[in-house]
């Protein structure tokens, strides 16, 4: 059996009627498709609008837990906050709960 080594980009001949096509000349990369990048930088831009103005939408103490419980690099656990603002641990995480509500509830509305 013979096999024949195919040039990704083609032969230095390529005017030669019996040269095989290239792999380069039909395959197809979906993901470098100039509207798709666009489309998909588009639609982080404006999630992450969305998210920027969800959260301008809460309160100071909510607005705070979030940034601390999940966006921060140095994340507070719920005890941290809990003696941050001198409340419950479980008081932290209803309000935790709440602002993820509002969060979701105003992304999902814009």
């Amino acid at each position: 059996m013979g096999y024949l080594d195919t040039s990704f980009d083609g032969y230095q001949d390529a005017d030669d009627e019996e040269t095989r096509m290239a792999p380069a000349a039909y395959l197809q990369d979906s993901s470098a498709d100039p509207a798709m990048v666009l489309e998909s930088a588009d639609s982080e831009s404006n999630d992450t609008l969305r998210l920027q103005d969800a959260l301008e939408n809460l309160d100071e103490r909510s607005r705070d837990i979030l940034q601390q419980r999940w966006l921060n690099d140095q994340k507070l656990t719920l005890h941290d906050l809990a003696a941050k603002y001198q409340v419950s641990a479980e008081r932290i995480r209803q309000l935790e709960s709440a602002a993820m509500k509002k969060i979701k509830q105003a992304i999902l509305t814009a």
